[in-house]
């Protein structure tokens, strides 16, 4: 019999929340497939993919919840191998850069990428490759009930952007309509709420259990805080329902002040995401990548543990991932990232530089990819590695 094809990752500090791990393993890939997670030292009998990873933190594979894929998003999408990998990034989930029209064009996205994938359809037609104008008169439930009846098993919901540039003619009308559509379909919705056309209360009052608040930290228009600095009891009330709320920053979606009375009362991200694009991605001081959200959020106050929940175990579970995604479990697939952890000044900000509104703040470390493995095969890897 050929030998198996193994990936050793060894003298690592692993840490895994779906498995309460957090200490020294050496984590071994065979076929694919973690086969163990071992204590002590490892002899790499001369095994090319025999990694010496001391000093260094190893974890599940990231799963970015919330990015724009290129040629999904044919503007602004990004190429997902060769961004996500080298972030430490395994699994994704586009946020509606297509709609019904345009997605079976692009599907074949999903054969050319080796990232585990999943996409919501933006409920305007062409999603947003055309100004997503979601005139409620025009959505269409019979093109959308198409898609999901053919593609159901690659698509996670609808998307919904309910800016007021975008619906203040209609105000929540179109929320309202997507709504319904989503019902039909029986799939969830994720809503882009950033400046809202009314009030945060009337807006999740629409969401229903299962459904996404994206941008929670966002501080244009009517968020998530009130003008003394709480939580607005409404949007306890949505969580208690079930509404689900991610923390997808791009580079103005995210207010400083916002997410620092959020936290410092305990409303925590389900979900940390990038909504990465072209316009986003290695760009300081604003989300930069996944890898930059752990330092970010860690800034922020959130443990690493907590954090990596976030990018990890959540969103596999709201992606309904059976094969270990997301963990690092016996038995389920070899996804893995390894980061170095650097002490050392680093400013992040809640708007681009240049934009009169952004706030600064300081963190003290950086989390460095050096190497990922996607089903047992190193992707990316450091050369200082």
């Amino acid at each position: 019999m050929p030998p198996k094809a193994r990936v050793v990752l060894y003298g690592g500090h692993v840490v895994d929340p779906a498995n309460g791990i957090d200490e020294d393993r050496n984590v071994i890939m065979e076929d694919g497939r973690i086969a163990a997670l071992t204590r002590g030292p490892y002899v790499s009998a001369g095994y090319e993919n025999a990694v010496d990873v001391s000093g260094c933190i190893v974890t599940p594979g990231l799963i970015d919840h919330h990015c724009h894929m290129y040629p999904l998003a044919e503007k602004i999408g990004i190429p997902a191998d060769s961004v996500m990998f080298g972030s430490g990034v395994t699994s994704i989930v586009d946020a509606g850069s297509c709609g019904a029209a345009n997605y079976p064009a692009h599907r074949s996205f999903k054969a050319r990428t080796r990232m585990t994938y999943k996409a919501y359809i933006h409920v305007c037609p062409l999603g947003l490759n055309e100004t997503d104008i979601p005139d409620p008169e025009k959505l269409d439930y019979g093109l959308l009930a198409e898609l999901f009846a053919e593609c159901g098993e690659e698509l996670m919901g609808l998307k919904l952007r309910i800016s007021r540039n975008l619906t203040e003619e209609w105000g929540f009308a179109p929320l309202k309509k997507t709504v319904e559509i989503a019902d039909k379909l029986g799939v969830p919705l994720m809503v882009h709420p950033t400046d809202p056309p009314g009030e945060m209360e009337e807006l999740l009052s629409f969401l229903r259990p299962g459904d996404v608040c994206s941008h929670m930290y966002m501080n244009i228009g009517s968020g998530i805080t009130d003008e003394a600095g709480h939580v607005k009891p409404c949007v306890l009330r949505a969580r208690e329902r079930g509404v689900l709320f991610e923390a997808a920053d791009a580079q103005a979606h995210f207010g400083l002040s916002t997410a620092q009375a959020a936290i410092r009362e305990g409303f925590l991200p389900d979900f940390i995401a990038t909504d990465g694009t072209v316009n986003s991605m290695f760009k300081r001081p604003t989300a930069f990548s996944l890898a930059m959200q752990l330092a970010r959020y860690e800034s922020l106050g959130l443990s690493f543990p907590e954090i990596l929940r976030r990018c990890t175990v959540n969103p596999a579970r709201d992606m309904g991932l059976t094969d270990g995604e997301g963990t690092l479990t016996v038995g389920k697939t070899g996804d893995a990232a390894v980061f170095r952890r650097h002490e050392r000044e680093v400013l992040f900000g809640d708007r681009p530089n240049g934009d009169p509104d952004q706030r600064t703040w300081r963190g003290q470390a950086v989390y460095e990819p050096v190497l990922t493995v996607k089903r047992g095969m190193v992707v990316y890897r450091n050369i200082l590695l």
